[in-house]
């Protein structure tokens, strides 16, 4: 089940790796499933079922092709400035540019933000144009229209996308006027995540009264807009610990000289001396030489059957390791630390010097928000 959740990878562009979710195809047959029974019909009818399955197919994946222009204009502008992307999505809802980093300037937040509603509007002028000019002299309906219809639908997704409010690309351009007016970014992300919120209760507000009144459609409005409101907050808890870890070190955070778990041991071994510390629950296992082996928790040990004859390091689970001199952020970025990971073992100069929890990062966002950590170290 997780492998089929995965994002599927569809490609590189420019270095900037693009994937598309499960729920992509999804979008991809409802699209097509209104084009062909809704739509061309009406516009260009007396075409057999087939050629309007095929035109509506066409017609979908354009659309699907317009909204991934739209997010590779992001990604392709945020490299200007040297913001790292981690990868473009497409999913149920549209498209997504994962950052790894926050804009450098209010000028630069802003341009990469204006970047996808001014592609939309590009591409929906063009393709006005284009079907203006077929239908002028005298192309197929079958071609006007669905070129019509992509004009149409681009320019509502850059007026959707304008809303001022987050996560929206209108939420992100007023983050950057308020972080230039004001020299705060943390309040232009307070400001847009509010509106983002308000905007997205609204219409949940607006779908569920809709849908109650008997205008079953409207209901999509509530999903859209309980989305906007969990991925607006969500936003600006991830831009809130960016700041707050900004140029912290693992060294720094991480919890030093652990109490090891000998890979040697048997699991009977390791329980027995592990009764006599009630305060951890998860080791590093280490081999003979000192080099970690990976992790172990006391509920692991305790579900292997033949405890007396299994050797530790046969039970460890393997995790990723971790240099003491890395950034925080970089870690939480390339591991699963932040989905629930117990530990990972941090090394210097090729030796465990420590562990790093969930607990730990917590420690560092919270402790941070009053001290900053490399002060803390020098008094």
């Amino acid at each position: 089940m997780k492998t089929l959740l995965r994002p599927v990878p569809i490609g590189r562009f420019r270095g900037v790796t693009v994937v598309a979710h499960w729920s992509a195809l999804m979008t991809v047959l409802l699209v097509t499933w209104v084009l062909t029974f809704s739509f061309l019909p009406v516009i260009a009818p007396g075409r057999s079922p087939t050629v309007y399955w095929v035109a509506g197919a066409l017609t979908s994946v354009a659309f699907m092709l317009s909204l991934l222009l739209h997010e590779l204009s992001h990604a392709l502008t945020a490299q200007r400035f040297g913001i790292e992307v981690k990868r473009v999505s497409l999913w149920l809802l549209g498209g997504a540019t994962e950052f790894g980093a926050l804009p450098p300037t209010p000028r630069a937040d802003l341009l990469v933000a204006a970047a996808g509603p001014g592609t939309s509007v590009a591409t929906g002028v063009a393709t006005g144009l284009a079907a203006t000019t077929l239908d002028v002299t005298g192309g197929s309906a079958l071609v006007v229209a669905p070129l019509m219809w992509l004009a149409i639908v681009n320019l509502l997704i850059a007026l959707f996308n304008l809303v001022p409010a987050a996560p929206l690309d209108g939420g992100r351009v007023v983050r950057a006027i308020v972080w230039w007016r004001t020299g705060d970014q943390l309040r232009g992300e307070r400001v847009s995540a509010v509106a983002g919120r308000v905007f997205g209760l609204g219409l949940v507000a607006v779908g569920t009264g809709g849908a109650v009144a008997g205008r079953v459609p409207l209901l999509w409005l509530a999903v859209v807009g309980a989305f906007l409101a969990f991925y607006a907050s969500a936003e600006r808890s991830s831009n809130q610990l960016r700041h707050q870890l900004q140029d912290v070190l693992v060294q720094e955070v991480m919890t030093p000289d652990p109490p090891v778990a000998p890979g040697w041991w048997t699991a009977e071994d390791l329980l027995r001396y592990l009764a006599t510390d009630r305060h951890r629950r998860v080791f590093p296992v280490v081999a003979p030489d000192g080099t970690p082996e990976g992790v172990v928790s006391i509920s692991e040990l305790v579900q292997v059957p033949d405890r007396a004859h299994t050797k530790v390091s046969d039970i460890a689970r393997d995790v990723p390791v971790v240099q003491a001199d890395e950034s925080v952020l970089e870690v939480i970025a390339r591991t699963s630390l932040g989905h629930g990971t117990d530990i990972v073992p941090v090394l210097r100069d090729g030796r465990l010097a420590g562990v790093l929890g969930v607990d730990d990062v917590a420690w560092a966002s919270e402790i941070s928000r009053a001290v900053r950590l490399e002060e803390r170290e020098a008094s």
